[in-house]
């Protein structure tokens, strides 16, 4: 009879072992989901600002373009976009040609 008595008692603790378990999982979800929470809240509030692009930045790509051999698919690039020179391109076209620009020498 003891035998059975130490086996049930053995059962016993690891039912409440089990069940603190799953009480120690219930609190690590609901850790998990406040911490996502306050993550995601400030996102969700302020959209990050875009960078304003430079003359600098886009100067240090097409240089970098033209002295890798594109000498001549740059200055179409400036061409297209109403510019003989860097200097003499819109900012408001800085966006775009940084784009194109990217694409040169990847064919």
């Amino acid at each position: 009879m003891s035998k059975m008595k130490e086996l049930n008692r053995l059962i016993h603790d690891m039912e409440e072992t089990a069940k603190y378990y799953l009480r120690l999982v219930d609190e690590f979800k609901k850790l998990l989901s406040s911490e996502e929470e306050t993550v995601t809240k400030p996102d969700q509030s302020k959209p990050e600002p875009q960078k304003k692009i430079q003359l600098e930045d886009v100067r240090a790509i097409l240089a970098t373009k033209a002295k890798d051999g594109y000498k001549n698919e740059v200055r179409a690039l400036l061409n297209a976009y109403g510019a003989s020179s860097l200097s003499a391109l819109d900012p408001k076209h800085f966006a775009a040609v940084l784009e194109e620009a990217g694409g040169i020498g990847n064919d």
